[in-house]
């Protein structure tokens, strides 16, 4: 698997996650049979799943939207030519952004001359 595909299975991964993590709450909640107050188990184990379905859904957009951008270069990039991530904090409480092609780390505004 090469860089990219990395890059865009991390990217979509958690939409996967959630759609899957939706199904299985469904299938639980059904197989209880226990009622919660007036919402009957089916009822609530549809909501759930359509719960599910709009968030991983939303997050696929998301995700759809920032490699459109990156695509058009409007997005951070490594040296690799992957796309970074959000800023995170180390333990110094440091800001840095994670490559999510090559998993690579850089500190923000380490490059930068300016003080």
């Amino acid at each position: 698997m090469n860089r990219i595909s990395r890059m865009v299975a991390r990217m979509y991964a958690p939409a996967v996650v959630i759609a899957v993590g939706g199904f299985a709450t469904a299938e639980v909640v059904t197989r209880t049979e226990r009622a919660f107050g007036e919402i009957t188990p089916q009822r609530l184990a549809s909501l759930s799943f359509l719960l599910a379905i709009l968030l991983g859904t939303a997050w696929a957009l998301h995700s759809s939207w920032r490699l459109y951008r990156w695509a058009r270069g409007r997005e951070l990039r490594c040296a690799c030519g992957g796309m970074m991530s959000r800023i995170r904090y180390n333990r110094q409480r440091q800001k840095y952004r994670k490559c999510l092609a090559c998993g690579s780390k850089s500190l923000e505004g380490a490059h930068c001359g300016s003080a």
